[in-house]
């Protein structure tokens, strides 16, 4: 048999693997830790979520990059805690997960703002900071009115609007670059 495609199936677990996954993670984003441990987020997301489970070849992959043997990743062994492990890789662990949150908008905000890396999430609380959530919401409203009446518009009307909108931007970048000097 091919263990390549086998799943890390338990058997007697010691809570869920979707835990120690969540365990391991810390307080990483979800894409942070799907990229540190070569995974699409939706897989990453899937194995916490939905109760899929990763093949032994991927198992193996983020035991190895987070310092814990298969075995407790599929299991749980309380002999073995990821909490012990050495300084460089313990920033990343937890000992205990956040309280479930009951809110579904609760919940799908903290979803989304999860799945952010450092930098995107200091970009979004700006952007909050800055313009407010009304700001940010006429703004998205803006843009989906002009996106609808570009979408009305004929394909030669659309690429004409291309075009003029071009050249009104190089005219601008020019200037723009002309008061500098």
């Amino acid at each position: 048999m091919n263990n390549e495609n086998q799943s890390v199936d338990g058997g007697e677990q010691d809570g869920l693997l979707a835990d120690r996954l969540r365990t391991l993670i810390g307080s990483r984003s979800t894409r942070a830790a799907a990229k540190a441990w070569d995974l699409s987020y939706s897989t990453l997301n899937n194995y916490l979520n939905r109760g899929t489970e990763p093949s032994l070849s991927v198992a193996r992959q983020i035991a190895e990059r987070e310092g814990v043997s298969v075995e407790w990743l599929a299991c749980g062994d309380s002999k073995e805690t990821p909490i012990a492990l050495d300084e460089e890789r313990a920033q990343w662990h937890v000992k205990s997960q956040p309280a479930p949150v009951s809110d579904p908008l609760e919940f799908a905000w903290s979803m989304v703002f999860s799945s952010l890396d450092k930098s995107e999430k200091e970009a979004l609380l700006k952007l909050i900071h800055k313009e407010g959530i009304q700001g940010i919401l006429y703004q998205s409203r803006l843009r989906a009115d002009f996106v609808q009446q570009l979408n009305m518009l004929t394909p030669a009307e659309r690429e004409l609007f291309y075009t003029q909108a071009s050249g009104l931007m190089s005219a601008i970048q020019q200037a723009s670059r002309a008061s500098e000097d």
